[in-house]
């Protein structure tokens, strides 16, 4: 026994604190890693000319080894579309030492170009100049504003689901709460935007947000029968850990490293930065490709919650009976996919449950007695065994009369038939008598 509990303790600690673990260690190498020196990384630029671009580009990569990728145009409107087309983040003209950038990009990617082309315009006698092709908000100074408001259409789908998994509601209803509570924050997100003027009147921007949250809520909840107690992990590190600092909302995807660089386009959280500031700021460009992105998001978890259900229920079919040796049954009343995975968290109230004993005549607990319990049809609903006291429950069971018989090896069976009714129903004993011994 003293052996076995320390070893005991380890796994309940482990199984209680592993998540918080895992936040600590993914906060440091999902947000200081990438965060704590914003560099360069394959940022794309465009600069007037063929031979100024071959010699900024020689230029940058001795610097800034794999900094900068750098491509000619051929004059200053071609530089321009280049940043409005959203094919550069930047574009030089060597003649006047001008730079064209977009403070809608964020002013952590304004603050790095002009230190890089500050020295590049003095060499050649040039002041730098700034022209700004896509202001942001008059309320976003700092092009962070749009990303504070996704946040909070990113993170509260994945919280919903968790509220959501142990609460007494049929799959349908958690997937149309799933859907409520997306347009209800994508509409408010909006708004209070709108009346800060972080973003323009651009009523597209709710649809992309309701994607948002559908994109993130229903794949979270339909990995929960695969990965079932790990899902806050599972979840959490790919919608928040992982989204987050590849989205290039807070710091611009082309200041931090190629990995997280190369999940931009993949993960819901930069798609719909993406689209938004497309709509927002460039005239559409891009935004198509984000959308659809949200789209196949929403359609994996719909594929997923389809799939588990069809196989729950195929299940049921080929073996309806689910016998316990705990003395409990529970009862699916809408033939709906409960999901429910291991987590800690209180167990829901059943809404109507049957329970007794099954006693012999001199009053003790029959173990092992089977009872059944059949609709006014004579449908099946339970079928399960008593355990060692003779104890029994059978929960969530439907509105309406019921049969219940309890029969055990060498005894008489006994029928009672009980009107459910909402709530606990205690007191359902069988008393049973032993079979009279047949004469010869």
């Amino acid at each position: 026994m003293t052996e076995a509990q320390p070893s005991s303790l380890v796994r309940t600690l482990a199984s209680a604190l592993w998540f918080p673990m895992f936040f600590i260690v993914g906060f440091m190498v999902c947000y200081l890693l990438p965060f704590h020196a914003p560099a360069p990384h394959d940022m794309p630029i465009a600069v007037v000319g063929d031979q100024a671009a071959q010699q900024l580009a020689a230029s940058f990569e001795q610097k800034m080894p794999g900094g900068v990728d750098v491509s000619a145009v051929p004059d200053v409107q071609a530089a321009r579309e280049a940043i409005t087309q959203r094919d550069a983040v930047a574009a030089y003209d060597p003649a006047h030492g001008e730079l064209f950038y977009a403070k809608a990009n964020g002013s952590a990617l304004q603050m790095v170009l002009q230190q890089m082309f500050t020295p590049v315009a003095s060499a050649t006698g040039h002041h730098l100049v700034l022209t700004d092709l896509a202001p942001s908000a008059p309320g976003d100074v700092m092009g962070t504003g749009l990303f504070y408001c996704l946040l909070a259409l990113n993170i509260p789908p994945y919280i919903t689901v968790m509220m959501l998994l142990r609460a007494a509601l049929s799959t349908r209803q958690k997937l149309l709460a799933l859907v409520g509570v997306g347009a209800f924050g994508s509409v408010v997100c909006y708004f209070a935007a709108l009346s800060m003027d972080v973003v323009h009147p651009e009523p597209a921007l709710i649809l992309i947000g309701f994607l948002l949250t559908q994109a993130v809520a229903w794949p979270t909840f339909g990995l929960v029968p695969y990965v079932k107690q790990f899902i806050p992990g599972v979840a959490m590190g790919l919608f928040v850990l992982l989204s987050m600092p590849s989205s290039s909302g807070a710091i611009p995807k082309e200041l931090v490293p190629e990995f997280f660089q190369s999940l931009h386009r993949f993960l819901p959280l930069g798609q719909a930065v993406d689209s938004m500031r497309g709509i927002l700021y460039f005239d559409g460009a891009g935004a198509l490709p984000a959308v659809l992105g949200l789209c196949a998001w929403f359609a994996v978890g719909a594929a997923l919650v389809a799939f588990n259900q069809v196989r729950a229920k195929r299940k049921r079919a080929a073996d309806p009976e689910v016998v316990t040796t705990a003395g409990t049954y529970e009862y699916e009343d809408d033939g709906d996919v409960v999901v429910d995975p291991v987590l800690e968290a209180p167990k829901p109230r059943h809404h109507r449950t049957l329970a007794g004993t099954v006693r012999g005549v001199d009053g003790r607990g029959v173990p092992g007695a089977i009872v059944t319990v059949t609709d006014a049809s004579g449908v099946q609903l339970a079928h399960l065994v008593t355990s060692g006291a003779g104890e029994y429950e059978v929960h969530d069971l439907p509105g309406q009369h019921v049969t219940v018989v309890a029969s055990a090896a060498g005894m008489r069976p006994a029928v009672d038939r009980i009107m459910v009714r909402a709530g606990r129903i205690d007191g359902c004993d069988f008393v049973l008598a032993a079979e009279e011994q047949v004469r010869v």
